[in-house]
């Protein structure tokens, strides 16, 4: 329940009371004078944790955990790759090694398939030796 600040009218005395929300509109007796009525006031201080799995805290704090295992699971990535042996394709046709990429399609092209697909490594070759 939450926690009503009150001021009396007649001796001005400050006082709290712990009230469901339905009750807090209702007149307070003032503890000092014992005279009503009170007047409700606004508090300041006024702090709640709202429990559950919908509220933004828990939000933000699960958003904040999320980022911090991404970047140790990147930074794990990185390393990884950094340790990975470099790999190279060598060119061949079917498991059949050549010596360059422009050998490759020609074999490609004899054996009936379709060796466009060679186009672009042949032309990465021929500019690598110019």
């Amino acid at each position: 329940m939450p926690t009503y600040e009150y001021r009396c009218e007649s001796c001005a005395h400050e006082f709290e009371r712990v009230l469901r929300m339905s009750d807090s509109g209702e007149p307070q007796a003032c503890p000092e004078c014992g005279t009503s009525p009170a007047r409700k006031r606004i508090s300041a201080g006024t702090g709640f944790i709202l429990s559950g799995d919908g509220w933004a805290g828990k939000n933000i704090r699960i958003a904040g955990q999320m980022a911090d295992k991404n970047r140790r699971l990147d930074a794990k990535q990185n390393e990884m790759k950094r340790d990975a042996p470099a790999v190279t394709l060598a060119p061949n046709v079917d498991g059949e090694r050549v010596g360059s990429w422009a050998e490759a399609q020609k074999l490609a092209a004899s054996k009936g398939k379709d060796a466009s697909s060679y186009d672009t490594v042949v032309r990465k070759e021929r500019a690598d030796k110019a």
